[in-house]
């Protein structure tokens, strides 16, 4: 095993850009390219460009490492065109290098789905059930790769970079402890601005984030950011929408129009997924219907669909969701197409615009660049958990009354298992052990 492999898992860095899978078991493996996930889409979004453009050296360093952990013999930072300063920042670092590449990436989301990355920086396509180590490729976030840089230092994860977003009184990017309250970064950043209205907020993204309404919930590892909106907002009109009321208007609304498979960014790289066929389902058994769930399988959950796609303010990403649910708890095989992998003749042409996407969620009252802000947030506790990663929970290594410092190690992997260890992300007393661990400041 690399060396550099023991101290990320000793630092507990995990992919910082979406489910938090453990890094040491993505970097124990050999590739021939690396590829840096700078490509930010979700719209108001800016923690990848904001730490690229204020930690360089960490990134470059950070994929460096992970590049001769690897045996990667190419480095790829995929970003966007319209991050011009970013993009001339790399071109002088990376020089001349022909091992080292700037991919530049239109203003279309997902661009940052790791499929798409692959596709548009390499020409490669992930076969089905696969992962980007099947063709010779490691995909990893731009804050990961500063972590990673940390790691190689002994420093572990103990902070998070996010975006402050949304109806706030000042949109921010910051560093802030893990653990710490949305609440309490709020307050920090000078609170919201809904006008009266109960706030409610999108963690993770107007795509693909969850809708929040209790702002006691905790940052973690894999936290992106939040966008803040009033109860009124269309996006939290949709996201409480029941079930049984998505059903009952897709089995009766839906004209089977495709426009949901045509912009369905999987669907345009070639693989098996038609949510419209899916949305077929609701007037047979539903969820339950497996031979028109079978086309959900592929579904990355973007949202596009839903969001953007359906004229008729549908829900075929939910559609997709439950029959892929459905699907595996039958535990029913999954036979891919026979016919080769090939990206449809449109791939290229039918991209969304995150401007457009941005007007069509209603957020563009709200679209404002929240720059980097130095955060000198001192939170009174914060609640830490212990699984903020794929895998199984660390299981905790300190006891109610223990006095802990900041980067001490309070969760471990248990034997055995796939995880990730917990540190404490200030200095101070146990108050609480149990999905999390509470830590009161000294």
């Amino acid at each position: 095993m690399h060396p550099l492999i023991e101290k990320v898992r000793e630092a507990g860095v995990v992919g910082a850009g979406g489910a938090g899978f453990p890094s040491h078991i993505k970097f124990n493996a050999q590739v021939d390219t690396l590829l840096a996930n700078g490509a930010e889409c979700e719209p108001l979004l800016y923690k990848d460009k904001e730490t690229m453009r204020v930690f360089p050296e960490e990134i470059a360093k950070g994929m460096e490492l992970v590049a001769q952990a690897t045996g990667a013999n190419r480095q790829i930072l995929g970003l966007k065109s319209k991050n011009h300063e970013v993009i001339g920042v790399f071109h002088r670092m990376f020089g001349h290098d022909d091992t080292k590449v700037v991919h530049e990436m239109g203003d279309y989301y997902p661009a940052g789905d790791e499929y798409v990355l692959v596709f548009e920086a390499t020409g490669r396509l992930i076969p089905y059930g696969g992962y980007p180590v099947d063709i010779g490729c490691v995909v990893t976030n731009v804050e990961t790769l500063v972590n990673v840089a940390l790691a190689n230092l002994g420093i572990p994860v103990t902070d998070a970079i996010i975006t402050v977003a949304g109806a706030v009184r000042n949109p921010v990017t910051i560093r802030v402890p893990i653990g710490t309250s949305m609440q309490t970064v709020l307050d920090w950043t000078g609170g919201i601005s809904t006008g009266g209205q109960k706030p409610y907020a999108l963690d993770g993204g107007a795509m693909m984030g969850e809708l929040v309404e209790d702002f006691s919930k905790p940052i973690t590892k894999t936290s992106a950011g939040f966008i803040v909106v009033p109860e009124d907002h269309i996006l939290v009109r949709r996201r409480n929408a029941s079930v049984s009321e998505f059903k009952r208007i897709g089995q009766s609304a839906c004209d089977q129009c495709s426009y949901c498979t045509e912009f369905c960014p999987r669907y345009l790289l070639g693989y098996q997924i038609e949510p419209h066929k899916v949305m077929r389902s609701l007037g047979f058994k539903g969820e339950q219907d497996t031979f028109w769930g079978s086309y959900a399988i592929n579904c990355c959950e973007c949202n596009l669909c839903t969001y953007y796609a359906c004229p008729e303010d549908l829900d075929p990403k939910q559609a997709c969701t439950r029959s892929k649910v459905n699907i595996r708890l039958q535990d029913i095989p999954y036979t891919p197409p026979e016919q080769p992998l090939t990206a449809h003749p449109m791939q290229a042409h039918r991209k969304v615009s995150t401007t457009k996407l941005t007007r069509k969620l209603g957020l563009t009252p709200f679209d404002v660049h929240a720059d980097w802000a130095e955060c000198d947030l001192q939170p009174s506790e914060v609640v830490i958990p212990l699984k903020q990663h794929i895998g199984v929970p660390s299981e905790p290594i300190v006891s109610v009354g223990d006095t802990v410092t900041r980067g001490q190690k309070i969760g471990a992997i248990p034997t055995g298992q796939m995880g990730a260890n917990v540190h404490a992300s200030i200095n101070g007393r146990v108050t609480e052990v149990g999905d999390a661990i509470r830590i009161e400041a000294a």
